[in-house]
């Protein structure tokens, strides 16, 4: 009976002991979190709404709203900019920069620029293909002009992990 017993005991501990490392497998494992920006709360939306306070941008001269985000569709990234002028102006243009984590900072990986003439507003995106594992958020540069007046902001988004 004591043999039984022991035998048993050992099986046990075998068993418990294969499943904690089949456990441990299972387990996704990250790369570190950049060190720069704000992570989302979103896991498959950032925004720089996130980030930047309204009360900064009533301090602008012609431009009237300015943002940019990041959406993970499953199958792609979105992302999309948009510039407000406070009236319509001669020209209006966001450029969106989608950037990588490299583990030690922000890296371009590419742009589209988006304009309009005599108007007040362009929301625009564009859509690219990501790679696993890694941390994304975009960048764009907002410009108004009218007349001899111009007027640049920029804003960043939040980030996002692709799984």
């Amino acid at each position: 009976m004591y043999k039984f017993m022991k035998m048993v005991f050992i099986a046990l501990l075998v068993i418990l002991s294969l499943q904690q490392t089949a456990f441990a497998v299972g387990q996704a494992s990250y790369p570190p979190k950049p060190t720069e920006g704000v992570e989302s709360s979103d896991p498959n939306h950032g925004s720089s709404k996130d980030i930047e306070s309204v009360t900064s941008r009533s301090a602008s001269g012609l431009l009237y709203n300015w943002y940019c985000s990041i959406d993970n569709t499953g199958s792609n990234l979105y992302l999309e900019g948009t510039t407000a002028a406070k009236s319509l102006v001669d020209k209006v243009k966001v450029t969106l920069y989608l950037q990588k984590w490299d583990d030690s900072k922000w890296v371009d990986i590419k742009n589209w620029t988006f304009q309009k003439y005599d108007a007040k507003r362009i929301t625009d995106g564009a859509f690219k293909a990501y790679q696993r594992g890694n941390y994304y958020r975009t960048r764009a540069l907002h410009y108004v002009k009218d007349g001899t007046q111009e007027e640049t902001q920029y804003s960043t988004s939040s980030f996002i992990y692709v799984e």
